[in-house]
């Protein structure tokens, strides 16, 4: 067991108090590339501290990982991680694992003064026609992989709010762009006040054979492929589809009925992979949502008090301010549908706050434009600001 301490300052310029975090993670050594197995295991430790410190995991993407010495591993970091230490680092049965602390700033966002969650439906994954003819057991490892994915997009409350899981797959992604389709996710959005959609589908579970060889003897590999969609609850329209795939080495004999929760299957090579893909499809959605604005409904109307579809489980405080958008839809000739917003000089503050709704009242009520129930408002800014008569 080595022990590394490499220290690594960035100047800051807030007067907040930091935190030390710990974080392990652990990942396959393919074809010896020790180095590779070393940014995938730090980055998964680095993962498990923004957790603990309510990050947003938007913030792996502001650390760039460089190579020195064979036995050296380092992190070059930025806000809101100001200093890294890696404490232990080891190998075992073609696995590398990474300890690290890290100092966080916790009170530090990306885009705004403080972090604000997007409200997301969560879909199970679907399995491709391909997928399903592979194997039995597929649909339960499917069950597994969906269930992991969606504790995973959970355990992260600075990026995500889940507002509703769907007990249905969502359509195949080739018909998204349906109108059909579009009009069924806007429903799904509206019904559960949740802003985005996410779905995805296993598109390869496949097993294949590794040739034996003068002292190894045959195994079998096996696939995964994912794909992951985020859609835009208002429009219906896609935002993001990605793809995530590996090849590992199958621990099982392949007429041995595995337990797709069995910890047997998810600390081997499999397991490993498949959890880091999941890691990685969160990861991604959080960085591709972080700095969209928050948008919600008019939920409720009462004389100048104006209800809205977004709380303090989101991260929202007195004080913020919300636009209110105009609405309007159209259908071309061949019958395509499109549907339009626009942001007015209507600003609503929120004035109280519960867990899932806040009520609002005009920053400027000569301005305010007639408001209904179901119209749509975003936020300006978190901000506090102060009534203008």
């Amino acid at each position: 067991m080595r022990i590394f301490w490499l220290l690594l300052a960035v100047l800051l310029t807030f007067n907040i108090q930091a935190e030390w975090y710990s974080g392990s993670g652990t990942a396959v050594i393919f074809d010896d590339n020790r180095q590779l197995a070393r940014r995938q295991a730090a980055k998964q430790a680095l993962r498990e501290v923004l957790l603990q410190a309510d990050v947003s995991l938007a913030a792996l993407e502001l650390f760039r990982q460089q190579d020195l010495a064979e036995e050296l591993f380092t992190l070059h970091s930025s806000v809101p991680v100001s200093q890294i230490i890696i404490q232990e680092e080891h190998e075992r049965d073609g696995q590398l694992s990474i300890t690290l602390k890290a100092d966080v700033w916790p009170q530090v966002n990306l885009c705004d003064d403080r972090s604000i969650a997007k409200a997301l439906v969560l879909t199970p994954f679907s399995l491709s026609a391909g997928a399903t003819q592979v194997a039995l057991g597929n649909n339960e490892l499917n069950k597994e992989i969906t269930s992991r994915f969606h504790t995973a997009i959970q355990r992260s409350p600075a990026d995500f709010l889940v507002k509703a899981i769907s007990s249905e797959p969502l359509f195949a992604p080739e018909q998204f762009q349906h109108s059909t389709a579009q009009h069924q996710l806007r429903y799904m959005a509206e019904s559960a006040q949740a802003q985005f959609i996410v779905a995805g589908r296993l598109r390869n579970l496949a097993f294949g054979r590794q040739a034996a060889g003068l002292l190894k003897k045959e195994r079998w590999v096996r696939q995964f492929a994912l794909e992951v969609s985020v859609l835009d609850g208002a429009s219906g329209r896609l935002i993001q589809t990605k793809q995530y795939q590996t090849r590992v080495q199958w621990p099982f004999a392949i007429t041995t009925e595995v337990n797709p929760a069995s910890d047997q299957l998810w600390r081997a090579d499999f397991g490993l992979e498949v959890q880091r893909l999941v890691y990685e499809a969160v990861d991604d959605i959080a960085n591709a949502l972080s700095c969209v604005r928050v948008k919600a409904q008019v939920i409720r109307v009462a004389g100048s008090n104006i209800t809205i579809s977004v709380g303090a489980r989101q991260g929202i405080k007195p004080g913020d301010t919300f636009s209110l958008l105009h609405s309007d839809s159209f259908t071309d000739s061949w019958g395509n549908s499109y549907a339009v917003t626009a942001e007015n000089d209507s600003q609503l503050e929120v004035v109280r706050v519960y867990p899932d709704h806040a009520e609002t009242r005009a920053v400027k009520s000569h301005y305010l434009a007639p408001v209904q129930v179901r119209d749509q408002v975003q936020l300006d800014s978190v901000r506090e600001r102060q009534y203008a008569n």
